[in-house]
Parts: C-alpha cells; sequence; structure tokens
C-alpha cells in the first residue's frame, strides 16, 4: 500500500499484510499492557535495584579503589509464580512441574486472544502458535527437590520446564489445531516468532496466531555484574548515551495475535497496527567474535523487511531500536541502520529512535514483544514514548549526520510532510548473529458501524462464580471510564469474542451507563455450572404479552414472519366477516393494549397464533432448531408448524375454523383428515399422565394437534412440570411476559436467561447481520494462587498471604461450602503430646476427608495453596508458631509436618490454644 491508497477500513490494498489484532504482556512495574503504556508515557523506569556492592578486586587492585563497586538491578514481575491452575485444568501437583514462564505465557496467550476479541473455540481456522522462552534453573530445581515430590519423573520435569513445549502446551491447553513452532533465537526470539507467524499466515497455514516471547525466572535470578559484560554496571541502561555501559536483565512476557489484513477488514475486527514487512537474517562469520554484531547482518535485516513491506525509509519516523546501551553494540546498530535508510533518503534528523530496555531492561527471550508491543501502542496513541537516560550522545555516533535522534520527551507523531501514514521499524537482534526486523503502519480507519439497536444484550462467563463477579465490576468499570464505546461493539466484542464458560451472567441495557449500572447491581450467581444443550420452545396460546409496539422494526424476522400469517390468512376461504376485516382487526389488535380483548374469537386466536409463530421464528433465527416443541390452544398449531407438520397456511385455516366452531375439537379433527402432515422435524411433547413429558408418536401427530389444540387455558401457562424440568431449557412464547420495559429489552432479556441456562446462540443472526467491530475491553480475572518449588539453598522468598479473604474457590468446590463443610478443630480435647494427632485431624477436616495417615502426602490427597493456606490459618490459632503455605511444600506429610511444628514450638512445648 503506498501513501496515497485509501485508509478507509476497506481491504483495497491490504493484501499480504498482517493485522495486529490484540496484544498482551506483563513486564516490570505493569501488570498488563495499560499500565505498560502508561509507564512509557510518563517516563517512569521500572526496574529495581539493591544497595551497591564491591565488586571482586581484579588483577592487581586492592579493591579499595573509589567506584569499584556495582548495583545489583533486575527487572521484576509482580507474583510471577501466581497461576490461575483450575481455569487450564491443572492440579496443584501439576502446575507445581510446569516452569512459571510457561504459565505466565499460558495466562497473556488467553488475555491476548480476548483483547483481540477471538474467542479460539469458535474460530473457525486454524490459530498457530510461535514463541520461545529462557532457560531458567527450575528443572533443576525439581530435580533437586524430587524427594518432596513423589511419583515424580524426570519425563514430567522434561514436559513441564523444555522450552520445545511452551507453544504446544499452549496451543493444547487452549484447543488451538493451527502450527506449532518453537522459536529458540536469544534475545531475537520473539521477533522471530512474530516474522515466522507473518509468513506463515501468508502462505495460508493458519488463518490466526499467537506470537512472543516469555523471559521469567521465578524465584528472581541474582543479580551480578562481570567487567566486559553486556551488564551495566551502575544498575541504569542509559541507550546511545556516552555514560551507557551495558543494559540490566529482567523479566517479561508479551504475546500478540495476528491475522491477514484482509481477513480482517472483512471480519469486522478491531486492527491496531499493520505488518507490512519483516525479516531475519544472520551475520555469518563477518564479525569479530561469536557475540559480536555486524553492520552488515543487522542493515541487511531492516533494509529487506523494508523492501518486504514496499516501503521507502523517507516515511519511517520511528524505530523502536535493539538499543542495549553497550558501548560497542549502539554505535553498530545506529550505523547498520543509516546504512539501511541511506538507501532511500539522504535526510538527517527526522526519525526518531527509543529502547524500551532504558525502562524496563533486558527481556531476554521477550526483548521482541516489548519493543514491538511499545510500537504498537505508539502507533495507535499517535505519540512516541521518551526513551530515558539520555544526556549526551555516545562518542562513537554521529547523529547530526544520519537520519536518527533519540526521542528524549513525549511527543506527538505525525506523518512526515506529503506522506499519508505514520511507519514504524522494530528490531531484535540475538547474541550469536540473529538480526530481525519489521515493519509496522499505522491502522487504517475502522468502517462504519451497522445500525443502532434500542437495545443490547451484554453476556458475561467465567470459570467460577467469584471470577463471574470480579469481570461484571471490572467491565462496569471500564465502561464508566469510557462513556463513548459503541454498546452495540461491546456487546459483538462480549457475544463473539470470549469463550463461552460454565458459569454465566447477562445484562440488557440502552447505554453504556445504564449497562454499567446494571453490571454493579447484578445479584450473586448460583454456584451451578451451565451444561451445553438446546431449547424446547413452548407455544402457551395464551393473550398474554407485549402490548403496543411488540413488533419492532429493528427485528425484520419478527415482521415478516407476522406478516406471513395475514398473507396466509387471506388466501383462505372461510365463513363469517369478510377476510379482509380479519386481517384489519388482527393488525388493529396487536396495536392496542393488553387489556383490549377481541370480541371476535378468530380475531382473538389469529392474533396469539400469529404472535406465538413470530416468536418461534425468531428464536429459531437466533438459536437454532429447538430440541423439541409443545403448545396448547392456538399454540398447538403455531407448534406443528415449528416443527413442520403443519405448513402455515393450513395452520391459519385451523385457527380460524376452530375459533368460530362450537366444538373446536370435532371441527379440528375433521379438518386435519383432509390436510397432510409432515413428519415431525423435531419431536412434539406430550405429557404420559404423570407429569413427564416426552415426544408424541408421529403416527399420533393429528391427534397431538386436536388434542392440544382444542385446549383453552385461558390465563394459565403451560404445566409447571415441563416449565420446571431441570433436564430442560424452556422457552415459554410469548417470552416477553411480564418482563418490563419495551418489546426488544424482553426479547434480550428472554435470549440472556435462554443463554444462560445452555442454549447456544446465533449472535450474527442477532445483529442481523449488521456489521460489528471487535473492541479491546477487560481480560479474564485469573484467580491465582502460588506454585513454586523453591531452591533449597535459596532463602525464603517473599511471603505468602494468608488466604484471608482472597474470594477464589477450591477447584470443584464453592468457597462457601469449603467454609461450611469443615467443621471447627476442638482445642479442648489436644494436649501437648498429642500434636501429631491434631495434624492428623487439621489434615482430614481440612481436606474434607474422614481420616488420614501420618504418611499421607497433602497435596497428593488434593490439596493446593489455597486449602494449604486455609491450614496454616488453623495452625496459627491452636499453636504458637508463624508458618507460611511454602512450610507444608517442604514438609507434606503429617508426620514431616509434626517434626517441623516441634522444631518451631517453644522448649515448653505448650498446649494448643483454646
Amino acid at each position: 500500500m503506498n501513501d496515497h491508497e485509501q485508509r478507509d477500513g476497506t481491504a483495497a490494498g491490504a493484501e499480504g499484510h498482517i493485522a495486529v489484532l490484540g496484544m498482551a504482556g506483563r513486564f516490570p512495574g505493569a501488570e498488563d499492557i495499560d499500565a505498560f503504556w502508561r509507564n512509557l508515557t510518563e517516563g517512569l523506569d521500572t526496574l529495581t535495584r539493591e544497595a551497591p556492592r564491591p565488586l571482586r578486586p581484579a588483577t592487581g587492585h586492592t579493591g579499595d579503589e573509589a567506584g569499584d563497586v556495582f548495583v545489583p538491578a533486575r527487572g521484576l514481575l509482580e507474583r510471577p509464580e501466581w497461576f490461575d491452575a483450575g481455569y487450564f485444568g491443572y492440579s496443584a501437583e501439576e502446575a507445581l512441574l510446569i516452569d512459571p514462564q510457561q504459565r505466565v505465557f499460558l495466562e497473556c496467550a488467553v488475555a491476548a486472544l480476548e483483547h483481540a476479541g477471538q474467542d479460539p473455540d469458535r474460530h473457525p481456522g486454524g490459530i498457530g502458535v510461535y514463541g520461545g522462552s529462557t532457560e531458567t534453573s527450575y528443572a533443576q530445581t525439581l530435580r533437586d527437590q524430587a524427594e518432596k515430590l513423589p511419583d515424580v519423573t524426570e519425563e514430567d520435569i522434561l514436559l513441564g520446564t523444555a522450552p520445545d513445549f511452551l507453544p504446544a502446551r499452549t496451543a493444547e491447553r487452549l484447543g488451538l489445531r493451527g502450527p506449532v513452532v518453537a522459536v529458540q533465537s536469544a534475545c531475537a526470539t520473539a521477533l522471530v516468532a512474530v516474522h515466522l507467524a507473518a509468513q506463515d499466515l501468508l502462505s495460508g497455514d493458519c488463518d490466526l496466531a499467537l506470537a512472543g516471547g516469555v523471559a521469567v525466572h521465578a524465584p528472581p535470578k541474582k543479580a551480578g555484574y562481570t567487567e566486559d559484560g553486556i551488564l551495566s554496571r551502575d544498575g541504569v541502561c542509559r541507550p546511545f548515551d556516552a555514560l551507557g555501559e551495558g543494559t540490566v536483565a529482567s523479566n517479561g512476557v508479551g504475546v500478540v495475535v495476528l491475522k491477514r489484513l484482509s481477513d480482517a477488514l472483512a471480519d469486522g475486527d478491531r486492527v491496531h497496527a499493520v505488518l507490512r514487512g519483516s525479516a531475519v537474517t544472520n551475520d555469518g562469520s563477518a564479525r569479530i567474535g561469536f557475540t559480536a554484531p555486524s553492520v552488515g547482518g543487522q542493515a541487511a535485516a531492516v533494509r529487506t523487511a523494508q523492501l518486504a513491506a514496499g516501503t521507502d525509509a523517507g516515511t519511517i519516523t520511528y524505530v523502536e531500536t535493539h538499543g542495549t546501551a553497550t558501548p560497542l553494540g549502539d554505535p553498530i546498530e545506529i550505523t547498520a541502520l543509516t546504512h539501511a535508510f541511506r538507501e532511500d533518503t539522504d535526510d538527517r534528523g527526522y526519525c526518531a529512535i527509543g529502547s524500551v530496555k532504558s525502562n524496563i531492561g533486558h527481556t531476554d527471550a521477550a526483548a521482541g514483544a516489548a519493543g514491538l508491543i511499545k510500537t504498537v501502542l505508539a502507533l495507535e496513541h499517535a505519540t512516541i514514548p521518551p526513551s530515558l537516560h539520555f544526556t549526551e550522545p555516545n562518542p562513537q555516533i554521529d547523529f547530526a549526520a544520519g537520519p536518527f535522534r533519540v526521542a528524549t520527551a513525549l511527543e506527538p507523531w505525525r506523518p512526515r510532510p506529503g506522506a499519508a501514514v505514520r511507519r514504524a521499524g522494530v528490531s531484535a537482534f540475538g547474541i550469536g548473529g540473529v538480526n530481525s526486523h519489521v515493519v509496522l503502519e499505522e491502522a487504517p480507519a475502522p468502517a462504519a458501524g451497522g445500525p443502532a439497536r434500542p437495545a443490547h444484550l451484554l453476556v458475561l462467563s467465567a470459570r467460577t462464580p467469584t471470577a463471574l463477579r470480579t469481570a461484571a465490576r471490572n467491565l462496569a468499570a471500564h465502561l464508566r471510564d469510557h462513556p463513548g464505546l459503541p454498546l452495540a461493539d461491546i456487546a459483538w466484542t462480549l457475544q463473539t469474542g470470549r469463550r463461552e464458560l460454565s458459569h454465566r451472567a447477562f445484562v440488557v441495557a440502552a447505554t453504556t451507563e445504564d449497562a454499567a449500572d446494571a453490571l454493579t447491581a447484578l445479584p450473586p450467581t448460583e454456584d451451578r455450572a451451565v451444561i451445553p444443550r438446546a431449547a424446547t420452545l413452548v407455544f402457551p396460546g395464551t393473550p398474554g404479552g407485549p402490548g403496543p409496539g411488540w413488533l419492532p422494526n429493528s427485528e425484520p424476522v419478527l415482521t415478516a414472519a407476522f406478516d406471513s400469517c395475514l398473507d396466509g390468512l387471506a388466501l383462505l376461504d372461510v365463513a363469517g366477516p369478510p377476510v379482509g376485516g380479519l386481517v384489519e382487526a388482527v393488525r388493529t389488535a396487536l396495536g392496542t393494549p393488553r387489556a383490549g380483548r377481541p370480541d371476535d374469537p378468530a380475531v382473538h386466536d389469529l392474533v396469539v397464533f400469529a404472535r406465538e409463530h413470530a416468536l418461534g421464528s425468531l428464536w429459531r433465527h437466533w438459536a437454532g432448531e429447538p430440541s423439541a416443541v409443545f403448545g396448547t390452544g392456538p399454540g398447538a398449531l403455531a407448534a406443528a408448524v415449528a416443527a413442520e407438520v403443519l405448513d402455515l397456511p393450513d395452520a391459519v385455516r385451523l385457527v380460524v375454523a376452530a375459533a368460530r366452531s362450537a366444538d373446536r375439537e370435532r371441527t379440528l379433527r375433521e379438518l386435519l383428515a383432509d390436510i397432510p402432515l409432515g413428519k415431525p422435524t423435531v419431536p412434539l411433547l406430550t405429557d404420559d399422565g404423570r407429569g413427564r413429558y416426552g415426544p408424541a408418536p408421529e403416527a399420533d401427530a393429528a391427534h397431538w394437534i386436536t388434542a392440544w389444540a382444542a385446549r383453552r387455558p385461558g390465563g394459565e401457562a403451560v404445566p409447571a412440570d415441563l416449565l420446571g424440568d431441570p433436564d430442560r431449557v424452556c422457552v415459554e412464547l410469548p417470552s416477553s411476559d411480564g418482563i418490563p420495559g419495551t418489546a426488544p429489552t424482553a426479547l434480550l432479556t428472554a435470549l440472556g436467561r435462554l443463554w444462560t441456562q445452555g442454549a447456544s446462540v446465533d449472535w450474527r443472526a442477532v445483529h442481523d447481520g449488521a456489521r460489528r467491530a471487535r473492541l479491546p475491553l477487560p481480560g479474564y480475572p485469573f484467580e491465582r494462587l502460588p506454585y513454586l518449588v523453591e531452591p533449597a539453598d535459596e532463602p525464603a522468598g517473599p511471603p505468602v498471604p494468608d488466604a484471608g479473604p482472597v474470594e477464589t474457590p477450591v477447584p470443584g468446590t464453592s468457597q462457601e461450602s469449603a467454609h461450611t463443610e469443615a467443621e471447627p478443630v476442638s482445642s479442648a480435647a489436644d494436649s501437648a503430646d498429642d500434636t501429631l494427632g491434631t495434624v492428623l485431624r487439621l489434615f482430614a477436616q481440612t481436606l474434607g476427608l474422614p481420616s488420614v495417615d501420618p504418611d499421607d502426602n497433602f497435596f497428593a490427597l488434593g490439596g493446593d495453596s489455597l486449602i494449604a493456606a486455609r491450614l496454616l490459618a488453623e495452625v496459627r490459632e491452636l499453636f504458637p508458631v508463624d508458618l507460611k503455605v511454602k512450610a507444608l511444600f517442604s514438609a507434606p506429610t503429617a508426620a514431616a509436618f509434626t517434626g517441623l511444628l516441634d522444631q518451631q514450638l517453644p522448649a515448653t512445648h505448650p498446649s494448643p490454644k483454646e
């Protein structure tokens, strides 16, 4: 796409380019990309530094010279060992055996898909995973602690920690069926993964791709310093500065979601930026050493990416550099960039550069993802964040002679004069000679949305009731912070772009303000998982239902179905008032309040029949074919039409004839004898005389219609036994009966109830094909617990919080039942000589078991970190000790834990506290 091609959100010029649909990341000082962007724009350095330490004296030095110290510094994540094992279907034991960085990557993969509005369970094409991780010591820790991990094999450790299995684990847990590629390219890993994903998308190997990298050490790796290494001695990363002497090692994870741009525009996806081209090269032998960078290799990567993108370097006005702040690496990088740019332009000082490493340090395998996400956010916000700690240029860099300048302050980002769009480059180079570069462009303007509706249905789901409540609160806060978001797009994103999990809730609203209020006021949900199932349509044949305006113009399926009833009526040759008069009377009756009951029985029954037939057609349009139908009075005939036993004109004829007959049943029986009946496409339900409902025999369809259509239940609805059947999801038509508000609100409320009971919904049909956009909305609120096996020689890490008020249920058990089922431990029966007995009772009661043996392993019996926290809370109530959860990991049997208690207890060994 050149600078003059259209930017209106259409697919013109989109071929060969990639859309960045979603992003997720966790970096030092930032739990998500919103916090990451705030930190960048505020110019924050979020590294953690310790007090200066003396350097090991070099040969000929005493170590007393001024400046012979270094500042230990690292970039740390907040509680990286905490993980929502239950969300991914892992037990506590399984979670402990997975390298924490793989668990962090898993959660970010989910967050990135949600940010993109993509539900992997419903995505029609293949989704690929491309990513890599760093080397950690977690596998060795597991081996060293093997005696505390019963039945753990070497294969278990390998599968849980080897970098080879990072993308495969993501694909397996999220149900992704596209290519799975493990990437190991040192510091270039994440950006190489993006390049490979883009190539596979363009070749058709997948239709959606996750790409990124992760480098997380838990517990944190010790910060160090080696002379002539790449780490900064003073713990500060100063890219391109004269004082720059190295980078700072850091933890981080970043994942992006990619899709072919043409497909993204056609599907109404939110595009955050366009990846126009990318390239990967290697330095080969043209360098002074294996770890040294090469001007030629880096320049080739940058220039090849620009050519692949079809862009002139003169239109690129920002480059997110690798920028490690090493005295050797920075000049080589600027020289290489200059060589590549000089192929197109001799202009000077027009292109800003920066390095995210000045904020968060070097995130190793995730470094390219950090730079890419920063640049996409900058394109989206049309703002270039400052690169920190730059005062005086490295004397080996002649910025005045080249196209580059360091962005030292927050600045607006505009295209160059004569250029239509803003473009950027992102680099990541790996030790060993791997060079990667991508060219990005601002996203096209989104296309106009579809027609507005008077109300919208917002749906939420989660794995647990507590997570569902948190999700509702988070979304309410987001809507209050962003009141201008289109409610139709919010609804569409929630309906189609999120996984449909087992605990569900919904609200119907006309404005974002109303939606926020309704979300805040949601009642507590039952601790009951939804079972997916089809709906039973119930046609009660009663006059209830909405009054004026029940056929809203926003529901064309509804009005078309109603009009087809009147068209069928116009074809009939019936006795009584003229047909034209009936048609007009029915239309008039539908426009009157509920209290206005037509005098003519035929008009009354036609109104009931037409309304229920129209509503039934709408429900089938929204939710597909029902599992069964049931009806009484005129509703029985509407049910027969829904099951395709009767065609519509015959049903209308039967309604009129039966309504004008003194003997409805006889009239129906006689007329049905001359009407060909179809084979039911769905069961017609009938009762067995004992309050249970099942399919009527096909041979008795005429009898069923006669018997049920002859009934005149008056104001009585269908039998309570049917509506209360726990094995069915029943939709009573008109479903809006008794629901306050306008007809559209009532219909959507009924649809929300249907969805929360497990019925599937065709959301595109609900929006009648109107074009909707997917929006970034708050992601899943993971309910994390700590899972970490620490090295034996490591000091204890930060204390694990007690369970306290944490609203996190034990997997498979509601939080409430976990508290109520365990009876309080009686301390009166315990004595100083019965510590083991007390521990055995605590183990059993906390785990919900009748008894526990001294050598039984707490975690093998089903315990996890949350249950352990509750156990330790009980222990601290009974004994004068201050043991934390990790103590139970080191002594997981009752006998071993008793020994640990004995060591902690005072010599007098007092009795457990009353």
